[in-house]
């Protein structure tokens, strides 16, 4: 892997090193390795909302597509942004993730449930969710389309996915969620998506969801 790092300040080597330890954890946890990974890192909201090309929320501090990352400097995290400086290498890692997760499905279009919640599972930036959470019935099929994520994102998104893709990975393995993701069809329909599930984990997805739902509430 050819990692290519955007970034001249002083503590540039401290901040090489955070990035080669998030990306070697991903990738061992994937088991692969991505081509070429370039990483630039933002002094402030201003120079990263300069190259996302849009004006972003408080919580938005990273971004990840086609071998790239853009990752604000952690020092601005707690100065303008709602995320702590401790929550830094978490999110590279998360970031990282989306760049394996678009290597294995090469740009087809995945239920955002799963690239979120397997970035979060791997990053294990919610793997201590102790607080109550909101888990709507056929929660997947609301949370597969951006247009749905967004509608509940300031809810109950991010914990939901990220602690039913734990529970797929600690029940079958991380390798069955590959394999889900290795064989989703280029365009996302439901229907054709569930029957995926179905012969990937040997149960129906509205199955799956109701025995997650007992897992978490004992």
């Amino acid at each position: 892997m050819k990692l290519i790092f955007r970034y001249k300040n002083k503590d540039r080597n401290e901040l090489e090193d955070l990035i080669t330890e998030a990306y070697k954890d991903v990738s061992a946890q994937f088991q692969s390795e991505l081509d070429d990974l370039c990483v630039r890192v933002h002094n402030n909201k201003k120079d990263f909302n300069k190259q996302i090309g849009r004006e972003t929320e408080s919580w938005h501090v990273a971004s990840a597509t086609k071998g790239e990352v853009d990752i604000m400097h952690f020092d601005a995290f707690e100065k303008e942004t709602s995320h702590k400086k401790e929550d830094f290498l978490p999110i590279l890692k998360h970031e990282i993730t989306h760049l394996f997760i678009e290597k294995i499905t090469r740009d087809k279009a995945v239920p955002k449930w799963l690239s979120e919640g397997l970035s979060s599972y791997v990053s294990k930036q919610y793997k201590n969710i102790k607080h109550p959470v909101y888990v709507e019935e056929n929660f997947c099929e609301k949370l597969g389309t951006p247009a749905g994520w967004d509608k509940h994102s300031n809810y109950y998104a991010y914990n939901t996915a990220a602690l039913f893709v734990g529970f797929l990975a600690e029940k079958y393995s991380l390798n069955k969620l590959i394999e889900l993701l290795s064989n989703i069809n280029k365009n996302y329909f439901y229907p054709d998506f569930i029957k995926k599930f179905e012969t990937v984990f040997g149960k129906t997805l509205n199955e799956t969801e109701k025995i997650f739902v007992n897992e978490i509430n004992k």
